[in-house]
């Protein structure tokens, strides 16, 4: 809820519950920024380096996205239903994180992380590498995240929503006649 402070910003209360898994998914430095000690190593410190600076919808969409790999892991997916699996990215512009857009092969082969799948942001974004602890060593996973529709797909759900919402619509009109009628007979 959305409330005014004294100098009349508005002002919301946000709980964010970041899991600690977050520490486990590194934010990998470019090259100008390795020696930059205020760097954010992992998604937990960059969720909070978001909160720091006020910038609470970009910690909200990190948080989402970042919950919905933890869960497809802990489902145990078969990585074949539906799914992206493939090297991560934090955008800094806009808080996503997922698999980049590929715009050419020359992107995969140097490594250039990028442009932003959700805002197509080139610059302001780092890659992740998620580390899992088997054993004693630690084992890079690639992010798995459910493929986004496709136009005929999403065109698809969509009429078939307004089908079912019609339909619904049409089961409670036939209900509510039915009940006005049932008075009138039994007079």
């Amino acid at each position: 809820m959305a409330e005014q402070d004294a100098q009349g910003e508005i002002v919301r209360e946000v709980h964010l519950k970041i899991s600690p898994q977050y520490a486990n998914i590194a934010v990998v430095p470019k090259e100008g920024e390795k020696s930059d000690k205020n760097f954010p190593h992992n998604l937990h410190n960059a969720a909070e380096l978001f909160l720091r600076v006020g910038i609470v919808d970009n910690a909200e969409k990190l948080k989402v996205a970042t919950d919905k790999m933890i869960s497809i892991y802990a489902e145990n997916p078969n990585g074949s239903t539906g799914m992206r699996i493939g090297d991560a990215c934090v955008c800094w512009n806009c808080g996503f994180c997922g698999i980049p857009q590929i715009i050419d092969e020359k992107s995969i082969d140097e490594k250039v992380p990028g442009p932003c799948f959700e805002c197509g942001e080139k610059e302001q974004i780092n890659w992740l590498r998620i580390k899992q602890k088997q054993g004693t060593n630690f084992a890079t996973m690639p992010w798995i995240e459910v493929a986004p529709l496709s136009e005929e797909e999403a065109e698809k759900k969509k009429d078939a929503e307004i089908a079912a919402k019609r339909a619904e619509v049409e089961a409670r009109v036939k209900q509510v006649l039915a009940a006005r009628a049932a008075p009138e007979s039994s007079k």
